[in-house]
């Protein structure tokens, strides 16, 4: 009889999913069914307080009220439907990291190369070092401002939805701007047009690649940095090239028809889970705009958390320092008597080694005893160090060496620039926090890099100029000493309300 029952029971139990009794876990409703029968055949089972731990690679439940008991395999109903919520370090992922690498390889022509592209145009029409400055930083300001607006976006939107028109956007930019006749008019075609469009496509990049992966993500990212090195090193030769051989006019249009190979990109990504497409809410131009508008209120919170406030300040100082460096550095190669191809060389130089840089240290990320806060303190003062030396050389040679050392700072730096933030707020606070430090970033570009300019044409010397932002990125290498007090500080908070509760 006791044979007979506990067949019944085996039975009974692989009908429900358990199939090996060694890790049978604590009485579950089917053994409560079974139990009179059970003690009838003097049969004892665990009660349910006093449940034997059988093995350390059991979890068991407590089947708290709306807590998933997880003290049996999940049914095959169930394993699907977590297989479209949860996400795994490979397939289709793999396919969002190249095509996140194409578009940040082909966007990264317009941001970085701004000066290969403009600069004979602006110097032909004799534009001031502070207009000059006003572009671009109104351009970057833009750019960065888009972050915030980027997480509301894609809660109405799916990641397809954002990136396609953003890419039509980033090509028109320039198609436009081949045919500017002044100053002011690449303010509306490159910094407003180009600026929003290619803020919002750069960024969505950063941040759809670390939701594809778990314990991969570094290795994942550094196909995306790939492509963000891959632009500065072969757009300088490729818009040189175009220059040289069609002026201005024509190098610029062809440069905005290539730009429109991003919407191959762009078309392959996919949301995460079939279940999210676009929102369905009113489509109401007057309340999208409010939602996201509080939306983006709501995000600002997080600036709350000395963590946040210490990586976006941080990005903030680091990106201005050197976005704005490699801005003036064409302008004082050609000052010191080298030509417009030698700065092309200088651009291309610091790309090959941000490119070497950015990989390495994105896959030595995914690695235990990779520390990114140290990585990010050496790579900021490699970039402050880098930048100060390259005031005071004035042999060619000398100087692509510099921006070579120059480039493995910034590629070190921009190598965990989404991961960094992903350690140390979580992935649920990565789209708040990247928006954050991104509305930052471009305060500083509206407020310093004008100044940068300034300070130029008061000086008439490139190299004062570069001294200050020598000075913000040593800045930038010195808060990120106070990240682990920070870390502190948010545990003893988080510690006492939860006490309060």
């Amino acid at each position: 009889m006791k044979v007979s029952a506990i067949m019944r029971f085996r039975t009974e139990l692989e009908s429900n999913g358990v199939v090996n009794l060694a890790y049978t876990p604590h009485p579950t409703d089917v053994a409560d069914n079974l139990r009179p029968q059970l003690e009838e055949d003097h049969i004892d089972l665990p009660q349910p307080s006093s449940r034997p731990q059988l093995t350390d690679r059991v979890q068991f439940s407590q089947n708290e009220p709306g807590k998933e008991d997880l003290s049996r395999p999940p049914k095959k109903e169930v394993q699907k439907e977590r297989q479209g919520e949860e996400v795994a370090d490979g397939g289709y992922g793999w396919i969002v990291a190249l095509a996140a690498a194409l578009i940040m390889m082909l966007i990264n022509v317009v941001g970085p190369c701004f000066s290969i592209i403009f600069s004979p145009f602006l110097l032909d029409i004799g534009t001031s070092s502070t207009t000059v400055g006003w572009i671009f930083n109104t351009f970057q300001f833009i750019y960065n401002f888009s972050g915030p607006l980027l997480g509301p976006l894609l809660a109405e939107f799916s990641w397809r939805s954002v990136a396609v028109p953003s890419t039509l956007f980033v090509a028109a930019s320039l198609i436009l701007s081949a045919f500017a006749n002044s100053a002011e008019f690449l303010i509306f075609s490159y910094s407003v047009v180009g600026g929003i469009s290619c803020g919002l496509l750069n960024n969505l990049c950063y941040l759809i690649v670390p939701h594809y992966f778990n314990t991969r993500r570094g290795t994942a990212n550094a196909i995306l940095v790939a492509g963000v090195s891959c632009g500065p090193i072969l757009g300088p030769l490729l818009v040189t090239y175009l220059q040289e051989s069609f002026g201005f006019k024509w190098a610029t249009l062809i440069t905005g028809a290539v730009l429109l190979n991003a919407c191959v990109g762009a078309s392959l990504f996919r949301p995460l889970r079939k279940d999210s497409e676009d929102s369905k809410h009113d489509r109401n131009l007057c309340r999208l705009i409010l939602r996201v508008i509080c939306s983006t209120i709501t995000n600002l919170s997080v600036l709350k958390s000395p963590r946040a406030a210490i990586i976006a300040v941080s990005g903030a100082l680091t990106l201005n320092s050197w976005l704005n460096f490699l801005t003036l550095m064409p302008f004082a190669v050609q000052a010191a008597g080298y030509s417009f191809q030698d700065a092309a060389w200088c651009v291309t130089a610091s790309a090959v080694c941000n490119l070497i840089a950015s990989l390495g240290i994105s896959v030595l990320s995914d690695c235990s005893f990779f520390n990114m806060r140290i990585s990010c303190m050496v790579s900021t003062a490699i970039i402050a160090a880098s930048t100060l030396a390259f005031s005071f050389i004035d042999d060619l040679t000398l100087l692509i060496v510099v921006m070579g050392v120059w480039g493995l700072g910034v590629g070190g730096y921009m190598g965990t620039y989404n991961l960094v933030i992903v350690k140390y707020m979580g992935i649920d606070q990565l789209i708040p926090t990247f928006g954050v430090t991104l509305m930052l970033v471009g305060l500083c570009f509206i407020t310093i890099g004008p100044t940068i300019g300034l300070i130029r044409d008061l000086s008439q010397s490139y190299a004062v100029s570069m001294y200050v932002l020598s000075g913000m990125a040593f800045a930038c290498s010195i808060l990120w000493n106070f990240m682990p007090a920070a870390v502190r500080y948010d545990q003893r908070k988080e510690n006492g309300n939860n006490s309060g509760n």
